[in-house]
């Protein structure tokens, strides 16, 4: 452990020998004969207790230390002095920060007390400047905004990204409510933080000079003394404005596509099953009166089994569309084979291969590709008169290769809508929210390409 910086100026060589002797196993220790000898030393030496007797020629004990104040404030004082001398120890308190004063001639074990209780002073000193240096570094450097409000809620001090989202150079002694639209945003914040002394993320907005609003989060806390007393409010505000258009923008997207789904389960619940049940409604009233007419029904019975058979082979299909069973139960290989069985006819064939494919995704990417080939089926029956799509599907360095072809009339992806259209979103979404990317390639009347890869996927 190094040894306390000790400084002892007198003018009298036997004091300076007696008090070297004294404490040079205790201390490292330096001694002048003068003021000037003494602020040589202090200039070269990173001195932490400074001992000097009052009465000495040229300056006094008092001069000296009144001298050092601003150029070396840090260094804890001590005043030798005359037990008679109280004007000096008045001068020294007053003018030169006097720690404390000890008497001619001084006890070994008070001095020595006395010497390692200031520096235990100086210590806790250095230490709060450091703090405060890092404080200051922190404060400074912080990409988020950083406001300290006085006791009456005005701002104190601010930080340069605070000037950054504002946009005012002079914000001291402002009042903090000057900051929203809403002035009782302020007196919330202001509230919360006295009842429970901190805040975290209070979501608001805060208007800049230029009349724009930034949705930010705010937290703050009070900063007391070791006495709890209230030196000052610190408050932090992030802003989320990007955050938050791009969690709207979700959730216009997530709400669109859910209004799509129904609107596409509603229609085909319509036009299909719907269409087949007026059939039977219609069918069986035809029995009715052909029962009441006591005429042949055989017929009217078998038209109703198929169209119930019709009807019931719709329903699973919409079923299937909505939530593939085989897809939670089997696995996407079975499900992307029963997709296969249910679509392909003589007019529209689904080709399937398979054979390098590891069956290693998790459940909610095995749902996202079988949801993109689903959408680029549908795409291909009801846009593109294709009447062949080919899939392939496997793995590659522990990532998962998907490609999707069709025959149809193609088109030029810079000018067709159908690369801005529902279908084509859909899919970049799932792509995107896997980390995915994805190439397509369009030829007029030779079809349309994906070609889509995943990386390695943990839910």
């Amino acid at each position: 452990m190094a040894k306390i910086k000790v400084l002892y100026i007198d003018d009298e060589p036997l004091n300076l020998s007696a008090f070297k002797a004294s404490f040079r196993r205790d201390y490292e220790i330096f001694t002048a004969k003068s003021a000037e000898e003494g602020m040589a030393i202090l200039k070269n030496h990173p001195i932490e207790v400074i001992l000097s007797d009052q009465k000495m020629p040229g300056k006094t004990g008092v001069d000296f230390f009144e001298v050092i104040a601003k150029s070396h404030p840090t260094p804890m004082r001590i005043l030798i002095t005359a037990y008679s001398d109280i004007n000096a120890i008045i001068d020294a308190i007053n003018k030169g920060n006097v720690y404390r004063y000890i008497t001619k001639p001084w006890d070994n074990y008070e001095l020595k007390l006395t010497i390692e209780n200031a520096h235990q002073i100086y210590a806790l000193k250095e230490q709060n400047k450091n703090l405060n240096l890092k404080y200051k570094k922190v404060f400074s450097e912080s990409t988020d905004p950083i406001i300290l409000l006085n006791d009456e809620f005005k701002i104190i001090d601010f930080n340069p990204a605070t000037v950054n989202l504002i946009g005012v150079d002079n914000l001291k002694l402002t009042s903090f409510d000057s900051f929203f639209n809403n002035k009782s945003e302020a007196q919330k914040i202001t509230t919360i933080i006295n009842e429970k002394s901190t805040l975290k993320d209070y979501e608001c907005q805060v208007l800049t000079s230029s009349g724009k609003k930034k949705v930010c989060l705010i937290s703050g806390n009070i900063i007391s003394n070791n006495y709890d007393e209230l030196i000052n409010y610190q408050l932090l505000i992030k802003d989320i404005t990007e955050r938050s258009k791009s969690n709207q923008l979700l959730l216009e997207r997530t709400i669109e596509t859910q209004e799509q789904e129904r609107e596409r389960i509603s229609r085909d619940l319509h036009d299909g099953l719907g269409q087949y049940l007026v059939a039977i409604k219609l069918h069986l009233a035809s029995l009715s009166s052909s029962f009441d007419q006591k005429k042949n029904i055989k017929d009217e019975l078998n038209i109703v089994h198929s169209i119930m058979g019709n009807a019931i082979t719709e329903l699973r299909r919409i079923c299937f569309n909505a939530l593939p069973i085989v897809l939670q139960e089997y696995g996407l290989i079975k499900a992307i084979k029963q997709l296969q069985f249910n679509v392909s006819n003589k007019d529209f064939i689904i080709n399937f291969n398979y054979s390098e494919y590891s069956p290693n995704p998790t459940k909610s990417l095995e749902t996202s590709i079988f949801r993109i080939i689903q959408e680029f089926i549908n795409n291909s029956i009801k846009h593109s008169g294709a009447t062949e799509v080919n899939i392939e599907l496997k793995t590659a360095q522990e990532n998962t290769l998907l490609s999707i072809k069709d025959n149809g009339v193609g088109f030029n992806i810079d000018k067709m809508k159908y690369h801005s259209g529902h279908g084509l979103k859909n899919i970049q979404n799932r792509i995107k929210s896997y980390k995915g990317n994805m190439s397509m390639n369009s030829v007029i009347n030779k079809g349309t390409e994906l070609n889509i890869k995943f990386p390695p996927h943990i839910d």
